[in-house]
Order: structure tokens, then sequence, then C-alpha cells
């Protein structure tokens, strides 16, 4: 029996993408049924699905179309497995920074054209029951930052008012407050950019910035933060 080598890397390919894609959403379907809060970055999730589905389709159809095709010739066996990168291309491109990046910065590009503002649709009640909660867990500084103070940096513009926010938070912790907020109150022009950088007005407890790319990374070291089911149970109390 000979070896077929087309039909070996295929399905290394397959079992590749496949398990990305078991791993990444089996994480938030036992979240689900785990009745946990579910982090679903819907500007980055709904473009990947589309890659992923047009990738997988592209696989699928030239992995299908080798073994229908009545013919063994170099050329065909050649186009059959270019098609089949194509499509692989396809499925790991949403998974890379570049991707993640480029749809981010086009919600920020969007949001840079309006008031320096998060324009958060956030109630004073809401407001003033989220600092509670925060307090409660000490996931904020309350020396440094009163109500009024948390009050003024989500709803104000910017450049209106001399008030900070000090989280308690290491960057996994402060990377989820961002989801959990963005999620809860999803009528924003909120980035994590703008939010932890180019505001100026979200700081660490020593009143030193957040590092970007700590951010940015944070669901790569650490899945969950240390304090994930603090601020799930913060948030779940928003609802």
């Amino acid at each position: 029996m000979s070896f077929d080598l087309f039909k070996y890397l295929t399905t290394l390919g397959f079992i590749y993408i496949y398990g990305r894609l078991i791993l990444h959403y089996g994480k938030m379907f036992w979240a689900y049924m785990m009745n946990e809060r579910i982090l679903w970055n819907t500007k980055i999730e709904k473009p990947r699905i589309l890659f992923m589905g047009m990738g997988l389709g592209v696989m699928h159809l030239a992995f299908y179309s080798r073994y229908t095709i009545e013919s063994d010739t170099l050329i065909v066996l050649a186009i059959s497995f270019l098609v089949f990168l194509a499509g692989f291309f396809l499925s790991i491109l949403p998974w890379t920074d570049k991707f993640k990046n480029s749809i981010q910065s086009q919600k920020s590009a969007g949001s840079l054209k309006k008031n320096k503002n998060f324009n958060l649709k956030i109630s004073e009640d809401q407001a003033q029951k989220l600092y509670h909660n925060l307090m409660k867990y000490d996931l904020l500084n309350i020396e440094k930052t009163s109500l009024l103070d948390f009050r003024n940096v989500l709803s104000k513009d910017w450049d209106a008012h001399n008030s900070k926010i000090h989280f308690n938070m290491d960057g996994p912790s402060s990377r989820e407050f961002y989801e959990f907020l963005s999620q809860t109150f999803p009528k924003n022009t909120m980035t994590i950019k703008n939010l932890f950088i180019t505001s100026d007005l979200v700081l660490r407890a020593n009143g030193k910035k957040y590092k970007y790319n700590t951010l940015k990374n944070a669901h790569t070291r650490t899945p969950y933060s240390k304090n994930n089911q603090a601020l799930n149970k913060i948030f779940q109390d928003l609802r």
C-alpha cells in the first residue's frame, strides 16, 4: 500500500484548525454550561468565524476534489494542494495578532472622529453600584478614587475634569474589567487602548500607566485572571 502524502498533510491541517476551534470555543461553551459570563468580543469573533468558515470550506473542497477527480497527474495534485493551502491560510489568519490589531484599529479609527469620551451609556445608579462592588472586592484604590472621580471618568469628556481611576488590578484583571464593562454596556466607543492608554485616566494603584502589550496579550498568558470570579459577580449584579 503506497503512502498518500496529500492525505497525511491535509489530515494534519484539519486536526490543527479544528483543534484550535475546539480549544477556543470549548472554553466559551464550558463557561456557558457553568453559568459564567461569556467573554464574547463581537468585533473580533464575527470576522473570525467568517474567515474560518471560508477557509474550512476551501479546505474541504480541495480535499473532496482530490479524490473525486479521476486523474492522478502531478498538476492536479499540485493544484488541489495549493487550494488546500489557501484555505488553511484563511483559517489561521484570524488567530494572528495582526488580524486582531487590524479589527481593533478600525474601531479605534471610528472612535477618534468623535469627542474624547468613552460614550458609555451607564446610569448614575449603575456607576455607583459598580463603584461600590469594586470597592467591596478591593479592586479599586478608594484613597485615590472617589465616586465622583469614577463617574467623571466613565461619563464625561476626558478634558472636562481632573479625575482619575486607580485600580488595584494587574494587567489580566484589568483587561477582563474592560471586556465585562464593554459587553455589559455595549453602547460605547471604548477600546482597551483608549481606556487604559490614550485617555490617561485609568491608572494602577501606584499612579503609573498600564502597559498596552501586557493588556493586549493578557489572554495568551492567562485565560482567566485571578479576579475573574469577583469581576463576574460584580457585572452579573449589574444585569
